[in-house]
């Protein structure tokens, strides 16, 4: 009896470590295939949350940003940068500064950049992000295979 329960609390162990690895896989970014030849998207992005809509001096202010491919019924999936790096829960960072080229399938599509700003708030018990400063636009482009595109945009405060 001790032996079938010793088997079977290995087995329950496995099976739970296999799930939490294959989670953990399926975690990272998942990216557009930009296709053989493709076109570079170059973002200069300057976004800063004003000091007035902070609760005070010192608070932390996070940044989720990213630029997608828009798709007609169906998710946006994100650009490939050209070099790796966080694009989600970015800390204590006021103004946010990124130079930051993607690969982009090539030909007339419409992509969305976008940009928000937070604080993490308390709301009664419960704490939550209040987004401060965002960003939200749509752009079409025609892009030639190797092709660069420069993009800037400042939002939020000085």
């Amino acid at each position: 009896m001790r032996r079938a329960r010793s088997v079977y609390a290995k087995f329950l162990t496995a099976l739970t470590l296999a799930l939490l690895l294959a989670a953990a896989a399926g975690c990272g970014n998942a990216y557009l295939d930009p296709g053989p030849d493709p076109a570079r998207i170059q973002v200069k992005l300057w976004a800063k949350v004003p000091e007035q809509l902070k609760n005070h001096p010192g608070e932390w202010i996070y940044w989720d940003w990213s630029l997608r491919l828009v798709v007609p019924k169906g998710p946006y999936p994100m650009l490939r940068p050209a070099v790796e790096q966080d694009f989600y829960t970015i800390a204590d960072t006021n103004p946010l500064v990124r130079d930051t080229t993607f690969l982009a399938p090539p030909g007339k599509r419409q992509y969305l950049l976008e940009a928000y700003g937070y604080a993490i708030r308390q709301r009664g018990e419960h704490s939550g992000p209040k987004v401060l400063t965002k960003l939200v636009e749509f752009i079409d482009l025609d892009l030639a295979p190797g092709q660069t595109y420069v993009l800037q945009r400042r939002v939020g405060g000085r």
